[in-house]
This record gives structure tokens, C-alpha cells and sequence, in this order.
């Protein structure tokens, strides 16, 4: 025989009767969200299923057979990627060239514009636009 005791607060909220009316409302309350929780739901499974028969058609269209062959294919290329890439470093190291361009700033680049300027002016002979008088 099990005796169960509760705390006399807890017994107090159970035992307090609630209305009818109120509790009718409270039943329709949790129907209708119900309902409409249960609508959102198949909702999103329907577009869940739309969205991965979509998924499978745009892999058929570029011609793999499945899913797994496309991703082996994808797999593949990025592993020869990352091949390309380690070469590629290797031989930037061992000849020193760099194929990716230094990043120069809007300060820099008015910089480098006035010194070309400078140069090209200090290398022209110097003209006086002075006709004399006519």
C-alpha cells in the first residue's frame, strides 16, 4: 500500500474547483492551437518533402544518377583542389612569386598616384606660359 503526502499547498491547487465556464474555454483554447499547431506542422512537412524532391531533380538535371554520386564527384574535385592549391604554395615558396595581389589602401594607392605624378612632372623640361606681349 503506497500512501502518497503532499505539501498542503500543492493540495490546496488541486483541490480548488475551477468553473465550468472557465474550464470550457480553456478546452476550446487548447483545441484551436491545437489544430492549428497540427496544420503548421503538415505544412512544413509538405514543403520539406517539395524541398528534397527539388534537391534530387537538380541533381538529376546535372546528370548524376543520385545524391552520393554527386557528392563522391564534388569530394573528388575538392580533394584535386586542395592538391592544386599545396603545389601552388610549394611553388610560390621555391620561386618566390606571388600570384595573389598585395592589398593596398585608398591612402596608399592617392600615395602611389602622386609619386608617378612627381616623376613625370620632374621629367618634363619646364615651360613658361608666357607668350610675351603681341
Amino acid at each position: 500500500m503506497i500512501i502518497l503526502v503532499m505539501h498542503p499547498i500543492l493540495f490546496h491547487y488541486f483541490s480548488v474547483k475551477i468553473p465550468l465556464v472557465e474550464f470550457s474555454i480553456l478546452k476550446t483554447i487548447y483545441l484551436l492551437s491545437k489544430k492549428e499547431l497540427e496544420s503548421k506542422i503538415a505544412t512544413k512537412e509538405e514543403e520539406i518533402r517539395t524541398l528534397k524532391a527539388r534537391l534530387s531533380n537538380i541533381v538529376r538535371q546535372h546528370e548524376f544518377a543520385t545524391v552520393q554520386d554527386f557528392y563522391t564527384a564534388f569530394y573528388t574535385a575538392q580533394r584535386a583542389f586542395d592538391a592544386y592549391q599545396k603545389e601552388r604554395y610549394k611553388w610560390e615558396e621555391a620561386y618566390g612569386e606571388k600570384v595573389t595581389p598585395k592589398f593596398e589602401t585608398i591612402h596608399d594607392k592617392i600615395k602611389r598616384y602622386q609619386e608617378k605624378s612627381d616623376n613625370q612632372n620632374a621629367n618634363r623640361p619646364y615651360q613658361s606660359k608666357d607668350k610675351g606681349a603681341r
